[in-house]
Parts: C-alpha cells; sequence; structure tokens
C-alpha cells in the first residue's frame, strides 16, 4: 500500500485529517477481516519497533506489541524502572541511545504532556503517543471511533456524552477531535472539580445529570476516576460520584439502545455497574479488540515513510 496518512508520526489526533481517519479505518478493517490465528503480515518485516513505557500499561502495551509482532516487526520492549533513567540518564539520552542501536519506530507512553512532540523534533525517526500525562491518547480515540463506526454503520450525527473525570482524561481530549472531525456531537457530565477549567478550552456543552445524558445520548463513553493524578480534595468519596454519575444497569434500562464503553481499566461499582458488562450494547472488550487492528493500521501506513 502506497498511500499513507499525512504526517510521519502520530502524536495527537490534531495531527489527523478525516482523510487520514478514513484510510485508518480502512487499513484496520482490511486486517480485521483478512488475519487468521498465526498469520504474519510482512508490512513491517526489517523494521525495528520500541515499546518505552515510562508509566504502567497493559492494554495499550499489550495491543501494541501484538500488533507489531503480527507485522513481522522485531520488538524491543523498553521498561523505565530498570533503565538507565533509575541512575539519572536523561529522556533524550535514552532515545539516542535506543536509536543508535537501529530503532526506527517508538510508541511511547510518559507522564510528562509533550514528552513525545519534544522527542519527535530530536530523532530521525517515527514517534507514535501511546499517552503523555493529561493531554493526548490518539490511538484510544482512533479504536473508539473504529468501534462505533463498526457498530453504527457511520459517526456522523452520533450523539455522544463523556463521563467522568474529564479534567485528568487524555482519552477525552483525543475523542473530542476525532469524534467531532467526523461529525458526532459530543457533550460532558461530571463533577465541576474534574471537568476542563479555564472557560473550557474547547467549547463543548456540560450535561446536568446521568439520567438526563442518557436520555440524550446514543453512546455513554465512561472514563475511570485517575487518582493518581488527582489532587486531594477533587472528590468527597467514591460512593457519592457513584450515586450522582455512576452508570447502572438500572438507570441506562430506561433506554435499552443506548451503547457503552470504557477505555479501560474499570472501577466497577464506582463509574460502572458490573452486570453492564455482559449486557448486549456495552463494547468495552469490541474496544480491546479493536485496538490491536487500529494500532496495526497506525503502524503499518506510518511504516510507509521509511520505505521511500
Amino acid at each position: 500500500m502506497n498511500k499513507t496518512i499525512s504526517k510521519p508520526f502520530l502524536l495527537s489526533s490534531e495531527d489527523l485529517t478525516k482523510e487520514d481517519l478514513e484510510l485508518i479505518f480502512k487499513q484496520a478493517d482490511f486486517f480485521q477481516t483478512s488475519y487468521k490465528p498465526g498469520d504474519k503480515f510482512e508490512d513491517l518485516k526489517g523494521i525495528s519497533v520500541a515499546l518505552a513505557f515510562f508509566e504502567n500499561s497493559t492494554r495499550t502495551k499489550l495491543s501494541f506489541e501484538i500488533a507489531a509482532k503480527r507485522l513481522s516487526a522485531e520488538v524491543m520492549s523498553f521498561t523505565a524502572s530498570t533503565s538507565s533513567l533509575a541512575k539519572g540518564e536523561s529522556l533524550l539520552d535514552t532515545l539516542k541511545t535506543i536509536e543508535a542501536m537501529g530503532v526506527q519506530i517508538y510508541v511511547i507512553r510518559h507522564g510528562s504532556s509533550g514528552s513525545q512532540q519534544f522527542l519527535q523534533r530530536n530523532t530521525n525517526g517515527i514517534i507514535l503517543n501511546a499517552g503523555d500525562g493529561k493531554h493526548e491518547h490518539p490511538t484510544q480515540a482512533l479504536l473508539d471511533n473504529y468501534t462505533l463506526l463498526k457498530h453504527f454503520g457511520t459517526i456522523q450525527g452520533l450523539k455522544i456524552t463523556i463521563v467522568g473525570d474529564i479534567f485528568h482524561s487524555r482519552v477525552a481530549r483525543s475523542n473530542i477531535n476525532v469524534m467531532r472531525t467526523l461529525g458526532a456531537e459530543v457533550k460532558f457530565l461530571g463533577p465541576g472539580t474534574l471537568l476542563p477549567r479555564r472557560l473550557n478550552p474547547w467549547n463543548v456543552d456540560q450535561i446536568d445529570s446521568i439520567e438526563e445524558a442518557i436520555e440524550w445520548s446514543d453512546v455513554i463513553l465512561v472514563l475511570r476516576l485517575q487518582k493518581e493524578r488527582m489532587n486531594s480534595g477533587l472528590l468527597p468519596s467514591n460512593d457519592e460520584f457513584s450515586d450522582f454519575y455512576g452508570v447502572t444497569l438500572k438507570r441506562i434500562s430506561k433506554k435499552p439502545g443506548i451503547v457503552i464503553m470504557h477505555p479501560g481499566p474499570v472501577n466497577y461499582g464506582v463509574e460502572l455497574d458490573y452486570a453492564i458488562s455482559s449486557y448486549p450494547n456495552c463494547l468495552i472488550q469490541t474496544q480491546v479488540t479493536s485496538g490491536v487492528f487500529i494500532r496495526m493500521a497506525v503502524l503499518s501506513l506510518l511504516s510507509e515513510y521509511l520505505k521511500n
């Protein structure tokens, strides 16, 4: 496949045009329909991929690793806690060390917003942002929207409410850009302490209650409470959050067709009832499956920049 996305990296959802999104989804469709267990595609044959995760991750890291291996890449996994960073080596020095080993694609998660943008300016390789601080997580937004596209057939005109800890959520930031580019209408619901500050920089309308959100929405995208990023005092208690904003089976039973999504990991009993995990329109496991094919698509398309 000669065509590729418009930029030779993926740092932000804002890097992606509507044409880029359509191309990524088309490539993901190809992999999903063509893949059989044990198959290997050769899109990344001879290309080295480093998975450099400076924050904990299960779904994203495994998903990228599976995706790269299915494309025949040579995969190097890097763990910050056992690296020379623990001895004082700088992030840039670490990148240069990995680059000197012949790595060409870097999948990076880091706790500081903007880290990947800084590193991309200092390498000839290709960087994929797998999450940077409270900033962005573009491939999560891609897989969320791909999941919706497969379920509904289109995203144009969908009404989507993002519920929960929006202030700390890179998933929310990335999804707003992608969903709006594809024609969805997006609203927020959450405690005032967990909503964007400084006059709502994304110009997103807010809904007042979970009941109103369910009534208005085609899709509820639930976010977990990111306690690891919170200062004390932002929430009185988990129970109070659940009472006012929790998505329960009783609440959604009033609108059986509503779709429930969550990027994971889920705090069951806080933002989401465990019973909802087996609800017919709960797409959480579908999101995980979509993630592998979306990341295969992104890696495959970006690899074209290394072949020219």
